[in-house]
């Protein structure tokens, strides 16, 4: 009697300690190599009243892609869109039963940046919910005003706690490994104001992450500047995301963009960014990881703007947005404003078996274009050797100032 008393004991003790133990497991963001049950994506409601055709057929391609690989889930603001998008998918021939349409009242575009963030403790998920708006920080509303819309309601929706940060931050501006966190310094500034001092927002986003250490880069390059970005170049971008110019491949590696020395002075756009990539490059040097040791930096390359540009009369735009172009410093003489795609090989997305990543060559281009795509995919393969490197046409998305991953959000599997 004595001798079961005792095991029953071991084995409540055992119990106490296991559900302790599971009760305590911090939730964290986790890296997107992990295990994924379903990429979320979105479709805009613009699409249904001007010229979208292009943007549809990019979505319906990485959908068609990605169901391949882990579930879809699609935000659509619209039932008819739902279904004009479903009956496209299915005219590809793409298995549907593994797509989840999502009629969502809140429209949003880059779904990297509004959410769901999920958290995860391997149990169950909870939503980061960066709630802060600084109004003055940017002047593209859809982003920054959706974060208090779209994680928020999808979180009550789908029955998520919300884990909430005064702070005002875009999925794009972080990027994660399995103990560290790395961000633009000025982004954060710029978007939080309030913050009194840099430590303050590093303190926040490792309490929300999950994390035990902060990376700074410091420096915004042009490419990622939103609006006019120096002499007649204008384009869309988020001013200042992390995915778009340096990405964790693991937990020591650290990939980051670089522009040929052949390439800095075709225009001024990659004469300055040239300077910038370099400072990060100098910057990453001196990071350690939390076990003192150096990261490995692979320098991974840029696509010559000059092949990409979008060139566009004045007469193209409203007297409010030339305006707004003369107000930003754009001379009166200019005929053509030059539009920048917000062009990136770093923004590549990882799902199961798979990655993504951005390919710029077309027939007729420079041999030495070609190779800078055949480059990135052996860097990838390289870091990803079980995974299938997938090519993709970005561009109609970085027209509008993202890209690939801008517009996936992987939604971590759980047990």
């Amino acid at each position: 009697m004595k001798n079961i008393f005792q095991i029953l004991l071991s084995l409540a003790i055992l119990t106490s300690c296991s559900s302790e133990k599971k009760n305590a497991e911090p939730f964290t963001f986790p890296p997107e190599w992990e295990p994924q049950q379903a990429v979320w994506l979105s479709i805009h409601d613009q699409w249904e009243l001007n010229q979208g055709e292009n943007q549809i057929d990019t979505r319906l391609e990485l959908v068609k892609i990605l169901h391949q690989y882990v579930p879809v889930k699609i935000l659509t603001y619209n039932d008819s869109l739902a279904n004009a998008f479903v009956g496209s998918l299915l005219q590809m021939k793409v298995d549907t039963s593994r797509v989840k349409m999502i009629v969502h009242p809140q429209e949003t575009y880059f779904m990297r940046d509004p959410g769901p963030l999920f958290l995860s403790n391997s149990l169950e998920f909870r939503i980061a919910n960066w709630q802060g708006i600084d109004s003055n920080s940017v002047k593209r509303i859809s982003d920054v005003e959706l974060r208090k819309t779209v994680d928020d309601s999808l979180a009550i929706r789908f029955g998520y706690k919300l884990q909430n940060s005064p702070l005002s931050y875009d999925g794009g501006a972080i990027e994660v490994n399995s103990e560290s966190a790395m961000s633009i310094k000025d982004f954060a500034m710029l978007h939080n104001r309030g913050a009194s001092y840099i430590e303050e927002i590093e303190r926040e986003i490792l309490e929300m992450y999950g994390k035990k250490q902060m990376i700074w880069l410091e420096g915004v390059p042009l490419i990622e500047k939103n609006g006019l970005k120096i002499e007649n170049y204008w384009g869309y971008a988020p001013n200042g995301h992390i995915d778009a110019v340096a990405r964790f491949a693991n937990d020591s590696t650290i990939l980051v963009t670089t522009i040929a020395e052949e390439d800095k002075d075709k225009n001024p756009i990659a004469s300055y960014d040239y300077e910038i990539f370099q400072g990060y490059l100098h910057q990453i040097k001196k990071q350690r990881r939390t076990n003192g040791k150096p990261f490995t930096i692979i320098e991974i390359p840029s696509p010559d703007l000059n092949l990409h540009l979008v060139p566009l009369p004045i007469s193209f735009w409203s007297p409010e947005g030339l305006e707004e172009l003369y107000n930003e410093g754009l001379s009166k003489e200019t005929e053509i404003i030059q539009v920048v795609p917000a062009l990136s090989y770093a923004n590549y997305f990882v799902t199961n078996g798979a990655v993504l990543v951005a390919q710029y060559w077309e027939e007729g281009m420079p041999e030495s274009e070609k190779e800078k795509d055949e480059k990135m995919v052996r860097i990838l393969k390289n870091y990803f050797p079980n995974r299938e490197i997938i090519g993709f046409e970005a561009k109609e998305i970085n027209l509008f100032g993202g890209g690939i991953h801008c517009v996936t959000q992987q939604e971590p599997r759980i047990n």
